[in-house]
């Protein structure tokens, strides 16, 4: 995005939460680049350990109470400005939200192509179907067969989201290869969507039986 001026000397600058000549807390565009305003490369790989501290620092910095004084429009900028702090937070710390975010950077949502089920999920998504239609006409042993699979189901689902940061890691810088990593994102981005829906109807299931 483009370059910001502070409200209070003027100064331009690039999007940052605090102004670098006076110190005065900015109050930034709600479409401001998470990458960019925490000054991380613009890469989706992510120190979530790096990330976390500053996280902190920035949430001291910018919490209201350290503006008592301040004016209405110090006030809005820090609030608005915990807000995105948070929402910059809590997307870029978890592989799959940020790969997702990562997408919707690439203007390649995973929307557009999450309409089906993926082919790998065809056979696993049947079963998982047949076997909630017999809890439904009498638990008997198929509670047992669900509790296994909902264990297998979240296995499956840790081992995709480990495959997601990999991914993110890895991610090429030539423009050539970002197209097969763009793919391979999107079908495991799909992939955890339907492990989800699939460990929230077992769930709900054994809940009910």
């Amino acid at each position: 995005m483009g370059r910001i001026r502070c409200w209070r000397c003027s100064k331009e600058q690039s999007p940052a939460f605090f102004c670098t000549e006076c110190g005065a807390v900015q109050m930034l565009p709600s479409n401001t680049d998470y990458l960019e305003v925490l000054g991380l490369p613009d890469r989706p790989s992510v120190d979530v350990g790096a990330l976390k501290e500053t996280w902190y620092e920035l949430t001291r910095r910018l919490h209201p109470d350290r503006f008592p004084n301040a004016t209405p429009e110090e006030l809005r900028a820090s609030v608005a400005g915990s807000a995105l702090l948070n929402a910059a937070w809590q997307t870029l710390r978890d592989p799959e939200s940020r790969g997702r975010w990562w997408l919707e950077r690439q203007s390649e949502p995973l929307g557009k192509n999450n309409n089906q089920v993926p082919p790998a999920l065809a056979a696993l998504v049947f079963e998982v179907q047949e076997e909630l239609l017999e809890i439904d006409e009498g638990p008997g042993k198929v509670r047992d067969s669900l509790e296994e699979r909902l264990e297998n189901l979240e296995s499956r689902r840790e081992s995709d989201r480990t495959r997601i940061e990999e991914i993110l890691q890895e991610w090429p810088a030539d423009g050539g290869e970002k197209s097969g990593a763009l793919a391979d994102l999107k079908n495991i981005l799909s992939e955890l969507s339907y492990l989800a829906t699939l460990v929230r109807d077992i769930r709900r299931a054994l809940k009910e039986a």
